[in-house]
């Protein structure tokens, strides 16, 4: 009872203070709602179709080439189809016809919006006069360089297939060029069958030049009509699945951004009251305590209690305020109780550890603030709930933040108790340290 008592008294103190109410609960729900507008505030944000020309003059074979040939000097990418060592004749698959196919499929329809003119010069122009957002220049005699058989013989000639956009565009003119590369690539690879084809027919004994161009020819063929038949690229949008019958909705970007912010100022808001031990210590409060019969372990106890309940009530405001006004949806109620209280825990016990070895307000403030920040950027706490893989998917785990930030994630895609296990049981495990070396500090000091 005297604990509690003990614990009231701080959690009101705390909630009295204006600079940390403004800290605890308005600097989270500015920033998720400021980022939740930039990025849209529904279940997902897309991007407009990107305006797209395309010329297309590798229609005839030998074809010439038309328009300005110096553009206005606006950027220009170019994307090489290199000549091959042998022909291989000409039943190859048209370079135009597949690049033009490929950009105006039905899996594209989304985010290019394609439009097809006659003449480079016109292309060019679009751009220029922001017509497009870039142009696709499939230069004459693209196909016969990819097949060895370029004008006049020559054997190394080159096709250059010409991405012209304006600087200032950078995501449409990239997935265009994305685009574009995997057609040529494709390509490359019709030509790497062919020559395969033909150089183990020439392991077998075929010498006959004929045969050999013949049956290049046949091979990278059968490779571009098979590529062509297959829809050489596609994009697929899909949502994290999660396990079990019921799946939500998408999370919506400010909820996503809440719970990161939501955690990182948790630590915040519970040094402030865990730092009120070293400031009753200088004013001599702390040693007065000390001297009623009251054991010290219950005092210590009172204050522990009291910074897990401004954390806790903290968190529960945030979680309220994101439901009610930025239409979070946490998942089951369950779950999010258990995370809630987890999360509590963590942060008050990281903040009680970060100031049981200071020695001053001063010096507790500074190592708290490096301690949450460095925590924050190895944790994931600025990009909140998001779906990330690689190496920073391994690290995060290194940290108390980034197991909850997993845990609320899962929650957020509808998940259920299952799916936070692991997420709460390593996020007791850091609590557990955290209080027994807070203790540990603590009773040194106050032995």
């Amino acid at each position: 009872m005297r604990a509690l008592i003990i614990a009231w008294k701080d959690v009101r103190h705390t909630y009295r203070n204006i600079a940390a109410l403004a800290m605890m609960l308005v600097a989270p729900m500015l920033l998720a709602s400021a980022l939740g507008m930039a990025f849209g505030s529904g279940d997902d944000f897309s991007i407009q179709a990107v305006k797209t020309v395309v010329v297309d003059l590798d229609i005839a074979a030998g074809g010439a080439e038309t328009g300005d040939e110096t553009g206005s000097g606006l950027y220009d990418e170019t994307r090489q189809v290199p000549a091959p060592e042998t022909p291989s004749g000409s039943a190859m698959v048209r370079v135009g016809n597949q690049i033009v196919a490929t950009l105006t499929s039905s899996g594209l329809a989304d985010i290019l919006s394609v439009r097809e003119v006659t003449g480079e010069a016109e292309a060019r122009r679009a751009v220029d006069e922001d017509e497009a957002d870039v142009a696709v220049i499939i230069p004459a005699g693209a196909t016969e360089a990819l097949s060895g058989e370029a004008r006049g013989g020559a054997m190394d000639s080159a096709a250059v297939v010409q991405i012209y956009k304006d600087p200032a565009a950078t995501v449409g003119p990239s997935i265009v060029a994305a685009v574009v590369r995997s057609v040529t690539q494709s390509l490359e690879g019709a030509r790497a069958a062919a020559l395969a084809a033909a150089g183990l027919a020439v392991s077998q004994g075929t010498t006959d030049t004929e045969v050999l161009r013949r049956l290049a020819a046949e091979t990278a063929a059968a490779y571009g009509a098979t590529a062509e038949g297959a829809a050489p690229l596609r994009l697929d949008a899909r949502a994290p699945v999660i396990s079990g019958e019921d799946r939500a909705a998408a999370p919506n970007v400010a909820s996503q951004v809440l719970v990161g912010m939501m955690i990182f100022f948790m630590l915040f808001g519970a040094s402030t009251p865990a730092r009120s031990i070293i400031d009753e210590q200088r004013e001599g409060t702390l040693s007065r305590l000390f001297t009623t019969p009251t054991p010290r372990s219950v005092i210590l106890g009172g204050k522990y209690v009291a910074v897990f309940l401004v954390v806790l009530l903290q968190s529960v405001v945030l979680l309220l305020a994101g439901w009610l006004l930025l239409g979070a949806r946490w998942g089951e109620p369950g779950p999010v109780a258990v995370l809630t209280l987890c999360g509590a825990l963590v942060a008050a016990s990281l903040g009680l550890l970060t100031v049981s070895f200071a020695k001053t307000p001063g010096q507790a403030g500074a190592v708290s603030s490096a301690i949450f920040v460095f925590l924050a950027l190895i944790g994931g706490n600025f990009v909140g709930s998001t779906n990330i893989g690689g190496a920073f998917a391994l690290v995060r785990r290194f940290t108390p933040n980034g197991w909850l930030i997993e845990g609320w994630d899962s929650l957020l895609y509808g998940g259920s108790w299952a799916d936070i296990l692991f997420p709460v049981v390593a996020a007791l495990g850091f609590s557990a340290v955290f209080f027994a070396l807070a203790t540990w500090f603590f009773s040194r000091r106050y032995a």
